[in-house]
C-alpha cells in the first residue's frame, strides 16, 4: 500500500464493504506466514523465544480464520481502502520477512502486520492509511534498531494485550466438579445462530463492539478443543473473546478458567537488577575488573560452575556477576581493581554448598572456598528424620508432581508415573526434565531416598511406593494448571494416598482447586508448598482449604556458617530451640497448616549425584514423608473406602500428631510432624 496509491482515495459511501472473498490472497499469505514462523522454531530452542513465536503463529492463524467469510464494513466518508490495498500490504510484509534477520526484527514485522489489521477491522480508512505507512516503515527496517535495543534489555519482544481475533487458552470445566455430561457435548457447541437465539447472538455482537470491533460479529465457530482429559472431563480449548461469550450461551453448564502457569517453590537465588548495573559498553573487555578464584574446600583445586554475584548496592541490586571457569576464575566487571562490596554470594554447582561474605573490600586477591557436601554430616532433615528403616512408609503411595525424577539414581526406586506436558504431546516420560530436572529428583529423595551415609542419603519414608508425574516441560519454565490437574487425576487413579506439589503461584486458579477437591473426595490428600516470596501471603494452590499448606523452617548449625543458607536465618526463632527459625523466604499466613525443614537440605539429583537446595519445595516433601509414616502405622485408615471421609480421617491423624514449636500460628500452623 504505497503512499501514492492512497493519497487520492475517494471517500467510502454508506454501506460499502470489503468483501471477504476479495481478501483471499491476504488470508492465504497470513497462513503462509504462520508456517514460516514454525520453521523459525528450530532456530530458537529457548522456551521463552518459542512461546513468543507460537503466540504470533496462533494469532496469524486466528486472524486468517476470522477474515475468512467476514465482510468488513467501511466507515462512510473516510478514504475507500480496497481489498487490493490490503492484499498488497500483506504481500509486502511477506517479502520483507526473510530479510529481517534477527528474531526480534522478524517478530516486529509480524506485530506491525497484526497492528495493521486492528485498523483494517475497525473499518476507518484514515486509520488504515496511518497503520499502513507504519507497517511499510517497519517492513523497510526503520524500526530494527529500536527492536534490537529492546531485545538487549529483555531477552525477547512481547505482544502487548490480545487482539480481538486472538484465541486465548482456557481450561474448560463443569460448573461443579471435574466431570459432567455437558463436557461430552462440547465438540458440538457453536455460537447461537437460529432465530430463537437471535437476542443472545445480538449480545455477543454487542460485546464485540465494546472490544473495538465496530460493525463485526464473531464468526460462528465451535471452540477449538486442543486436548481432553476424559470425554466428560476437563478440556484445554482455544477461544476468542466472542467465542467465550458464545460458550456461556450455548453451554451454560461449562465454565472457562484461564490457563495459569505455576512455578517451582525452590528458594529463588539473589539476582542483580539489570537497570541498576553498568551498561555493557562500560564493562567491556578493556574495562577495569576484579578476577576472583573459586576453590574446592580447603584445597587448591579450582572449582568450575560457581555463580558469583557482587552487590555494590544491595538495596538497588546493583553490582556484577560471573561464573567460574575451568581454572576457577570468575571476572567481575565492577569498573575498578578494588571495590567495596556490601554482599558477595557464590552459589556452588551440584555437590557443593554456596558461601557469602558481607561488607568487604574486594580485589583479585580474594579466594572463595566452597565446601563440598558431606553425605555423612546431618542437615536439619537428617537430624529429624534420617534414621528410618528402608521399610518405613510401606503400604502408602506418594505422588511427586514436579519436574520428573531421576530413574537411574541408586537412592531412588520409582514405581511408575507419566509425563503430563500437553505442549510437548506428553512425550519424554516421567524421568527428569532437561531443564530443572534436579528439582523433582531432590523432592523425591526427601520423601523416599533409600541411601545410607556416607555413600548415600536417606529420605523420611523410604518404603513408600513412589510415583513421578512430570508436569514441567523439558524446555524449562512453568507448569500449566491444565497439566497439573491431569497429573492429579492420574495420581488419584493410580491409588496415590498423598500428592506432593512443591509448586505455586499468586493467581487464584479454580482449575487446580477443583482437582484438589476431587482428589479429596476420592480419599487422597494434596500437600503443597506455601511459596517463597519472603514472608508474602501463602501462594496458590496451597492457599485452598482442601490442601495442606507447608511453610519452611531451618536450624542454625545444620549448614556451613558462611553458606548462603545463613542469609535465611531470620526471626522468629523457636521458644523450644533457639537455633530453629522460620525461613526468611517462606510465605506465611493463617492458611499455613504445617511446617517442615526446608533450609540447606541435601538430597538426590540426576543422574546419580547430590545437591543442596532450600525452599518450601523442600519442606513440603518432608511433611509428605512424615504423613506417610503416620498413615503406614494406621493400616485401618488406609483400608477405608476412598472417599472424603477417608481424607478427613487422614487429616485428623496428621493434624493430631503435629508438634508446636513456639514460632507462632501464622508461621508454623499446627507445627511440625514427628
Amino acid at each position: 500500500m504505497e503512499r501514492n496509491d492512497t493519497t487520492a482515495l475517494a471517500p467510502a459511501g454508506a454501506g460499502e464493504t470489503i468483501a471477504a472473498v476479495a481478501l483471499r490472497p491476504a488470508i492465504a499469505l497470513l497462513r503462509e506466514l504462520a508456517g514460516r514462523l514454525c520453521a523459525v522454531l528450530g532456530e530458537n530452542p529457548g522456551f521463552a523465544e518459542q512461546r513468543q513465536i507460537m503466540r504470533r503463529y496462533h494469532s496469524l492463524l486466528d486472524l486468517a480464520a476470522w477474515l475468512d467469510g467476514l465482510d468488513i464494513a467501511l466507515a462512510a466518508g473516510e478514504p475507500r481502502v480496497t481489498a487490493q490495498h490490503i492484499n498488497a500490504a500483506v504481500a509486502y510484509v511477506a517479502a520483507a520477512l526473510d530479510g529481517a534477520g534477527a528474531l526480534a526484527a522478524r517478530l516486529g514485522r509480524i506485530d506491525a502486520l497484526l497492528d495493521f489489521f486492528v485498523a483494517v477491522l475497525d473499518g476507518g480508512g484514515g486509520a488504515m492509511l496511518v497503520a499502513a505507512h507504519a507497517l511499510k516503515r517497519n517492513a523497510d527496517g526503520a524500526d530494527d534498531a529500536v527492536a534490537a535495543a529492546d531485545s538487549a534489555a529483555a531477552p525477547f519482544p512481547r505482544l502487548v494485550g490480545a487482539h480481538v481475533w486472538e484465541a486465548a487458552e482456557y481450561v474448560l470445566l463443569p460448573l461443579r466438579g471435574m466431570r459432567s455430561a455437558e463436557m461430552s457435548a462440547l465438540d458440538g457447541v457453536t455460537a447461537p445462530a437460529n432465530a430463537a437465539n437471535a437476542a443472545n447472538a445480538a449480545l455477543v455482537a454487542t460485546a464485540a463492539l465494546a472490544r473495538g470491533a465496530a460493525g463485526l460479529a464473531a464468526p460462528a465457530m465451535a471452540p477449538q478443543i486442543l486436548h481432553s482429559t476424559h470425554d466428560d472431563g476437563a478440556k484445554l480449548a482455544a477461544l476468542t473473546p466472542e467465542q467465550l461469550l458464545a460458550l456461556k450461551v450455548s453451554a451454560p453448564g461449562v465454565r472457562a478458567v484461564p490457563l495459569v502457569i505455576y512455578q517451582l517453590s525452590r528458594r529463588p537465588r539473589l539476582q542483580l537488577n539489570p537497570a541498576a548495573c553498568a551498561a555493557p559498553a562500560a564493562v567491556g573487555a578493556g574495562a577495569a575488573a576484579i578476577t576472583l578464584t573459586v576453590l574446592r574446600g580447603d584445597g587448591e583445586l579450582p572449582l568450575a560452575g560457581a555463580h558469583v554475584i557482587a552487590f555494590t548496592d544491595f538495596a538497588a541490586r546493583a553490582g556484577a556477576e560471573g561464573v567460574s571457569d575451568a581454572d576457577g576464575l570468575v571476572r567481575l566487571a565492577l569498573g575498578a581493581r578494588r571495590k567495596q562490596v556490601e554482599l558477595l554470594v557464590a552459589y556452588g554447582p551440584a555437590g557443593y554448598w554456596g558461601c557469602h561474605r558481607a561488607d568487604l573490600s574486594l580485589d583479585s586477591a580474594v579466594r572463595l572456598r566452597l565446601a563440598p557436601i558431606d553425605l555423612a554430616a546431618d542437615d536439619y532433615l537428617a537430624r529429624l528424620y534420617g534414621r528410618h528403616p528402608l521399610t518405613a512408609g510401606a503400604g502408602v503411595a506418594v505422588a511427586v508432581i514436579d519436574t520428573g525424577v531421576a530413574l537411574g539414581h541408586p537412592d531412588l526406586a520409582v514405581a511408575g508415573g507419566a509425563a503430563f506436558v500437553q505442549a510437548e504431546n506428553d512425550i519424554g516420560g516421567h524421568g527428569p526434565a532437561a531443564r530443572d530436572g534436579d528439582h523433582g529428583s531432590h523432592v523425591a529423595g526427601i520423601v523416599a531416598g533409600r541411601g545410607s551415609p556416607p555413600g548415600g542419603r536417606r529420605g523420611v519414608a523410604p518404603g513408600v511406593r513412589l510415583m513421578s508425574y512430570r508436569v514441567f516441560p523439558n524446555a524449562g519454565n512453568g507448569a500449566t494448571n491444565y497439566d497439573i490437574i491431569r497429573a492429579i487425576d492420574r495420581a488419584v487413579a493410580d491409588g496415590c494416598d498423598l500428592l506432593n506439589l512443591s509448586l505455586g503461584g499468586p493467581l487464584r486458579d479454580e482449575a487446580v482447586h477443583e482437582a484438589i477437591k476431587d482428589a479429596f473426595d476420592q480419599g487422597s490428600l494434596c500437600i503443597v508448598a506455601s511459596g517463597n516470596d519472603t514472608r508474602g501471603p501463602v501462594s496458590y494452590p496451597a492457599r485452598w482449604p482442601e490442601a495442606l499448606a507447608v511453610s519452611a523452617i531451618g536450624r542454625v548449625g545444620s549448614y556451613p556458617a558462611d553458606s548462603t543458607e545463613a542469609l535465611d536465618a531470620l526471626a522468629p526463632f523457636s521458644a523450644d530451640d533457639a537455633a530453629v527459625f522460620v525461613a526468611g523466604f517462606a510465605n506465611v499466613g493463617p492458611e499455613v497448616d504445617l511446617t517442615g525443614p526446608g533450609v540447606g537440605i541435601v538430597s538426590t539429583v540426576p543422574p546419580a549425584a547430590y545437591a543442596v537446595m532450600s525452599g518450601t519445595s523442600m519442606a513440603c516433601p518432608a511433611v509428605t514423608g512424615c504423613a506417610a509414616l503416620l498413615l503406614a502405622a494406621h493400616p485401618e485408615v488406609l483400608a477405608l473406602p476412598r472417599d472424603s471421609k477417608r481424607a478427613i480421617t487422614m487429616l485428623g491423624l496428621i493434624y493430631g500428631a503435629a508438634l508446636r514449636m513456639g514460632l507462632g500460628t501464622e508461621f508454623e500452623g499446627l507445627g511440625r510432624l514427628p
